[in-house]
């Protein structure tokens, strides 16, 4: 679909400066606290103190009568309040209802349960503190293992166990694999809680638009599925909801779906007929914004004696807290899917299971299960290496996935599109020097500074399933994005498109694509984005590294419908037959250097006629083509064929304090596939936030909670994030094989960098240690990995 484009105006591949980014450092962004609304009230909750109990009463007496309050509500004040569906429903999943406030129980510590409206913030904090509410103390389940005990309390008293929800793949006999196997390794990986950590926390703004509607001004990922959850929990009709998303300081997976409060806060408006305000506080983030991980990976795989796989048996179990919330079983789904990676298994048994816990529940966060399983399969590769006496790269080159066997189904049925995995693991091992590393390293085994490498590699699964597939799995949205494109009468070009911009740059993505396909300067295509009121609706939201792939593809395909209505119009003007024109980029006349749009004579290229002027007439309408209504404008909907898999190698080199344990990460060498390149300058940077993430997760993170169930993490003063210092020059190896699925062969990127980098950092230190005692559990802080040193001897 790309149509042939003159040097002078081709964006496509070249680092195009993001949007927005000189008003965003200029403190000239707008976010939803700078919503500034006459007569806005402030928000504030009454959040619980203990893990898990029945409420006998709520008093709010004392809370009412403190002056400034407006209102004090509890659930039973809120009849006309429903609750959130899941977004993500397997079968046979069990339910538990998502209320903006607790009913009859507490389930969480930070539970809300009274909302409290005030003339200001102050006084709505100070008025939250006086609710009164008597309880029945029940017992709390602070771990999967303490929920999956036979005679464990039941967190919802109608169900049988505290599993939520389960899915199993099953492909050959497991058992008579593994009977057969050379080399057994069986291990048990975790990857701990924690946060998401955005640096803008949630936000909403809601206001009464006088005819019975609202508007919602919210930090979202997903503003059309915010829209029909709201709609559907008030009982209003869609179109009476309109959420606008100003600038988002990050979104993390944190903000891809709706919240119980979004609604909350909508009724609120409409009930007091006042725009109220509700700015998450960074305490409050820990207990009421969806955390990430906290999952296990119970993994026995199977070798034969050279090292091929033969069998791979495993239990990936989240702890999902106390709801099940949007995502359900997703991040387990995603993981355990995906835990085969790229490499030729042909038996496995897995089993995803997510549990709930007395603890804040747990959801999306950047890389939606895959970091997770990659760490138990990456490290199993490792430990079989050492036990057969083999190299971890020649390991991982004896299982992967040909290049000539794609497309390739992998046994849970997941399909691999495209990718030469051998040939990106040589790049980046090359680029890396890592035998050199590795023989550089072994002397150091005496020292007190130790010295390991590791590598680990990675698929990615982006751009979303088709929308039917999408059915299959229980996911209640569809996959598709619906967009406009419009030339206005001075040639320019307006996008609208329903993907959010979070700062990974969507907006100039979209841009070069309609720009290269419509032979124009980027400068001259605006994407407008963040509105439900926009004409365009993407039913899954911005998540799932889609936002290039999915969203691309149908800018692609509005730009090529817009590009026939231009060569329809420049073929009448010039007295020619569509056939004999085409659409080309010339040089401007009066600016020089500055490339413009025409449609000119095949046969004479001379004899053009200017895009811009092409605008006028279909904007004057005084002579138009037989058939062609006025305006040059194409809607279309575009849904995906299927996944695009990123992939990727990474290795790295990291220095081992053996008399602290504190691990420095030297260098590293990230290579990965995601499909044509759009942006450099935007891969490059998702990368490397991305990677940022990872090596906090690994190094430093977690989300810890006491024996009550308290959080013993609640600002940035007590949870650790590593800082720039902490950060290694990472050295990027593309390779790009497009994926065939798509018109740009576009595949995401936006969360290979959390996959892969937890397993290779400990694959490095485990190299640095010796392989004396086992490295299966993050975080690989200073103390755990010393204590590991001293178990070693």
């Amino acid at each position: 679909m790309d149509a042939p484009t003159a040097p002078g105006c081709r964006s496509t591949g070249t680092s195009v400066q993001r949007r927005g980014l000189a008003r965003i450092v200029a403190g000239k962004a707008a976010y939803v606290p700078d919503q500034h609304l006459p007569g806005t009230l402030d928000i504030a909750f009454a959040r619980s103190s203990v893990a898990h109990a029945h409420i006998r009463s709520i008093d709010v007496g004392r809370a009412a009568a403190l002056p400034g309050v407006v209102a004090v509500r509890t659930m039973r004040d809120l009849p006309h309040l429903g609750s959130l569906q899941s977004t993500w429903d397997v079968a046979g999943q069990r339910r538990c209802p998502e209320h903006a406030l607790a009913t009859d129980q507490l389930r969480h510590v930070g539970q809300a349960f009274a909302v409290v409206v005030a003339n200001d913030r102050a006084t709505a904090e100070r008025a939250a503190a006086l609710v009164e509410i008597d309880l029945e103390p029940l017992p709390a389940i602070l771990s999967v293992d303490a929920a999956l005990e036979p005679d464990a309390p039941r967190l919802y008293p109608d169900w049988p166990d505290n599993e939520a929800a389960r899915f199993e793949w099953l492909v050959g006999d497991p058992d008579a694999a593994l009977d057969g196997a050379a080399l057994i390794v069986g291990e048990s990986f975790t990857s701990q809680r924690v946060h998401p950590l955005s640096l803008e926390t949630r936000g909403i703004v809601a206001a009464p638009d006088g005819e019975g509607g609202v508007t919602l001004w919210v930090s979202t990922q997903a503003p059309h599925q915010v829209r029909m959850a709201v709609a559907s929990a008030l009982g209003l009709p869609e179109h009476r909801l309109r959420v606008i998303v100003p600038n988002v300081g990050g979104g993390f997976g944190m903000k891809a779906y709706p919240y119980a409060e979004e609604a909350l806060l909508a009724r609120l408006a409409l009930d007091l007929d006042r725009p109220v305000r509700w700015i998450e506080g960074r305490r409050e983030s820990f207990v009421s914004s969806v955390m990430g991980r906290d999952q296990r990976v119970d993994l026995r795989v199977g070798f034969d004696a050279t090292g091929r796989i033969l069998a791979l048996d495993g239990v990936v179990t989240l702890d999902k807290g106390a709801l099940i919330g949007q995502s359900s079983i997703g991040t387990a789904w995603v993981g355990a899917a995906f835990l085969p990676g790229g490499y030729a298994i042909p038996t496995v048994r897995i089993v995803a299971r997510a549990i709930v816990t007395n603890t804040p529940q747990t959801g999306a966060y950047r890389g939606y299960g895959q970091p997770e399983a990659n760490l138990a399969l990456e490290r199993t590769l490792d430990i079989a290496a050492t036990r057969l006496g083999i190299s971890p790269a020649d390991i991982r080159r004896r299982n992967f996935i040909a290049p000539a066997q794609m497309p390739h189904m992998i046994a849970t049925g997941v399909t691999l599109d495209s990718g030469d995995y051998p040939r990106l693991l040589d790049m980046t091992l090359e680029r890396f020097g890592y035998e050199q590393a590795r023989a550089r390293c072994a002397a150091t085994a005496a020292s007190s500074v130790r010295r390991g490498v590791g590598i680990a590699c990675y698929i990615e699964t982006s751009n979303m399933a088709p929308s039917a597939g999408a059915a299959y799995l229980g996911i209640r949205s569809g996959s598709f994005d619906l967009l406009t494109i419009r030339m206005e009468p001075t040639g320019h070009v307006r996008v609208d498109t329903g993907q959010t911009e979070l700062g990974q740059g969507i907006s100039t993505t979209l841009a070069q694509l309609c720009a290269d396909e419509l032979m124009m300067p980027v400068e001259d295509v605006v994407v407008a984005h963040g509105d439900t009121a926009l004409p365009s609706f993407t039913s899954y939201g911005t998540a799932g590294s889609a936002g290039a792939g999915v969203g691309g593809a149908a800018a692609i395909k509005g730009a090529a419908k817009l590009r026939d209505k231009l060569l329809l119009w420049g073929a009448h003007l010039l007295q020619l037959d569509a056939a004999a024109v085409e659409l080309a980029s010339a040089p401007s006349l009066g600016e020089e250097g500055r490339p413009r749009a025409v449609v000119r004579d095949k046969a004479d290229p001379g004899r053009q006629v200017a895009v811009s002027e092409i605008a006028r007439a279909a904007y004057f309408f005084h002579a138009a083509p037989d058939g062609v209504d006025p305006g040059l404008e194409a809607s279309v909907g575009y849904d995906p064929p299927g996944f695009a898999i990123s992939y990727g190698t990474v290795a790295v080199e990291v220095a081992v304090d053996a008399e602290t344990g504190k691990v420095t990460i030297e260098r590293m060498t990230f290579g990965h596939d995601c499909g044509r390149v759009i942006n450099p300058a935007i891969v490059e940077g998702q990368i490397s936030g991305a990677v940022a993430q990872a090596i906090g997760a690994t190094l430093y993170e977690a989300a810890r909670y006491d024996e009550e169930g308290r959080p013993l993490s609640t600002s940035l003063m007590d949870y650790m994030l590593p800082l720039a210092a902490d950060m290694p020059p990472i050295d990027l190896v593309h390779l790009e094989i497009p994926s065939p699925l798509y018109p740009h062969g576009v595949k995401g990127v936006g969360e290979s960098g959390t996959i892969a980098v937890p397993a290779a950092i400990m694959n490095a230190v485990q190299h640095a240690i010796g392989p004396e005692t086992t490295l299966t559990t993050l975080p690989l802080s200073a103390e755990r990995v010393w204590e590991a040193m001293r178990a070693a001897g």
